[in-house]
Order: C-alpha cells, then sequence, then structure tokens
C-alpha cells in the first residue's frame, strides 16, 4: 500500500518559554490520502486553525512530525520549493489576503513569477487558464480587488492559492467570511476543484453543514486536542462524546447562541470545558422545544 499524502504524528504546538509555556495542541495525529477532504472542527481557540497552520509552515511544532508525500517535512526555512508549492492555504478574509494595490491579474502572476520557469505570454496564459478553473470572467483580471464582490476575491484567493498546483489544499474558515449563497457557491466549487484535480484538502469550520457536504473524514478538536475522529457520517450521525454532540447540536439549535454564551463565560473566567460544563450546556439546548436534541 502507498503512503499516505499527509500524515502526522504526536504534533504539537507550544507558545512561551520556560515556566510560561504553554502547549496550545498536543498529541495530534491523522493520515489523509490524496483526493480526500479531511474537516477539522472545534469552537473558536480550540487549536484547529494552529494544527493547519505548522502543517502549513506557518507555525514551528515543539513535538511531533508532519510527513507530506512521503517524506518528513523539516522546518519551514528548511522546506524545499516542491514541499512549498505542494502545500497551499486559502484563509478566511480573502480582502485580506489580497494585496489591494494590484490588479487580479498582478496578484495571479505573482506566484508564477516566483517559479520563474514561465516567460511572459505562458504566464498570461496560465493566468487565464486559473481564472477558468474558477469561473471568473477574465474581464475581471485588469480590476483590482476592491472592485470584485466577497465570493469572487475568495475564488481570485482559490486560483493564487492553485497557481503552484499544489497536492494539498488547505482552506481555513475559507467560507466564514462569504454569505449563505456565496458558501454553498464556494463550497461547490472546492468540490468541483477537489475532483477535477485529485486534490487533497484540510478543511477548517464550525459551520456542520458545510462540513456534512465537503469532507470524506472529521477531526474533532477540543483544548488542543483531537477528540474524536473518523468518517464524516460516523462522527456526525453518532458522535461518541458530548462535545461532539454540543457542536452538532449548537449548529442546528435556535438555543446555540445562549449556549455559547454560557461555554464563552466560563472560558473567560479562566475554567475548563469539562463534562459538567458541557452538560450544563446541553440541557440549555434540550431545553429549547423548537428543536429537541
Amino acid at each position: 500500500m502507498s503512503a499516505p499524502l499527509l500524515s502526522i504524528r504526536d504534533l504539537g504546538v507550544a507558545y512561551g518559554e520556560g515556566a510560561s509555556r504553554r502547549f496550545v495542541l498536543q498529541d495530534a495525529g491523522f493520515d489523509l490520502e490524496a483526493g480526500h477532504v479531511m474537516a477539522i472542527v472545534g469552537e473558536s481557540g480550540s487549536g484547529k486553525s494552529t494544527l493547519v497552520r505548522a502543517v502549513a509552515g506557518l507555525t514551528t511544532p515543539a513535538t511531533g512530525q508532519i510527513s507530506f508525500q512521503g517524506v518528513r517535512l523539516p522546518a519551514l526555512g528548511k522546506r524545499s520549493k516542491a514541499m512549498l508549492h505542494g502545500i497551499q492555504m486559502v484563509f478566511q478574509d480573502p480582502g485580506a489576503s489580497l494585496n489591494p494595490r494590484h490588479a487580479i491579474r498582478a496578484v495571479l502572476e505573482e506566484p508564477l513569477i516566483v517559479v520563474g520557469k514561465l516567460d511572459s505570454p505562458a504566464r498570461r496564459r496560465r493566468v487565464e487558464e486559473l481564472m477558468d478553473l474558477v469561473h471568473l470572467d477574465h474581464r475581471l483580471l485588469d480590476l483590482r480587488p476592491a472592485a470584485l464582490s466577497g465570493g469572487q476575491k475568495q475564488r481570485v484567493a482559490i486560483a493564487r492559492a492553485l497557481a503552484m498546483e499544489p497536492r494539498l489544499l488547505i482552506a481555513d474558515e475559507a467560507l466564514s467570511a462569504l454569505d449563505f449563497a456565496n458558501q454553498d457557491k464556494i463550497s461547490a466549487l472546492l468540490l468541483e476543484l477537489k475532483s477535477r484535480l485529485n486534490l487533497a484538502m484540510l478543511f477548517v469550520s464550525h459551520d456542520m453543514r458545510s462540513v456534512r457536504r465537503m469532507a470524506d473524514q472529521v477531526c474533532v478538536v477540543q483544548n488542543g486536542r483531537i477528540i474524536e475522529q473518523g468518517p464524516t457520517a460516523e462522527v456526525l450521525y453518532h458522535p461518541r462524546t458530548a462535545y461532539t454532540q454540543l457542536l452538532l447540536a449548537a449548529a442546528l439549535n435556535p438555543a446555540a447562541a445562549l449556549a455559547d454564551a454560557r461555554l464563552s463565560a466560563v472560558l473567560e473566567a479562566g475554567g475548563a470545558v469539562t463534562d459538567e460544563v458541557l452538560a450544563g450546556v446541553m440541557e440549555i439546548i434540550r431545553a429549547d422545544a423548537r428543536m429537541p436534541v
């Protein structure tokens, strides 16, 4: 059997030094096959973005190892160009990730210039191919990001990530800044690209509807640890932990805002999300007769 595209073992990320050192991610591990989507879910501050940023090389792990295409990834400064190009990231806010002073053509040409393998005519053709991949009109190439809608900006951000022909695309809350209609359109685009390009994806989200649609597997992260993982249908329809049950209930239930406020109050007071706290929050949700759990 061939090695998985991405393999993570005992991954930990810590901030601070000495007595002030604090782990925000511990003992994380999973495998991801080519062409598959792994959703990373959890509440804000759970460690899910820290995990994918470590894979992308934006955060340096304190423990464990990350292997990509069968090769262990070193620290970012020591990664080869092939490693850097093979993993690309799409961020939450497309407006913040695109240079506002550059036209869209320059935004998409920039990574191609860095690679340096294409002359100017070939770069222009490749830029137009990228626009076609994300279903954008070529007339937008001469506009700056401010002239585009939120959905169009995110399509440009995806196109720029694809310029390097990655094997793994990391979408870190890539839908959350979009309106409901554009969330559906961009998730459909990502699924199309996954199939067309045989892309693997790490899909960070708190939207269980999108996770259900996008993912082959799900990892649930709580307090910096993966507490549950498995096939999407198994995790979403037969969750083993109270925390996963809470995430699912909160995603579908009108009482979610009240439950989230209770959790936030506990965390802001320096408390831990214990089983007792989770039981109390579940009671809030169950009390809402409009959507019983």
